[in-house]
């Protein structure tokens, strides 16, 4: 079995870009949930018995091995199945 270079190649870059798109995409939309975030004073304090005294913001991300083996891992298993259905629609294609 002969790999197509320029095949991989687009592979690669199709899920390079898919990922660059997906985290842009999760900034934009943060960005524009910060900037049109209006709280209600009126309902915030109604319910609460305690006061929190610190705040929290986002979440906490470790990267560890284990996470960066798995974003690795999916990075590789989507460019692999770009690759696999591309090369088998270029094999249809060529054969009729």
């Amino acid at each position: 079995m002969r790999i197509n270079r320029r095949l991989c190649v687009e592979s690669l870059l199709v899920t390079l870009f898919m990922t660059l798109g997906i985290i842009g995409w999760k900034v934009a939309r943060g960005m524009w949930m910060t900037a049109t975030y209006v709280p209600e004073m009126s309902h915030s304090y109604s319910s609460a018995t305690n006061l929190q005294s610190q705040v929290t913001f986002g979440a906490v991300v470790r990267w560890d091995a284990g996470l960066i083996f798995l974003y690795a891992a999916g990075f590789i298993l989507f460019a692999a199945a770009y690759y696999g259905i591309r090369s088998g629609l270029l094999k249809r294609k060529q054969r009729s």
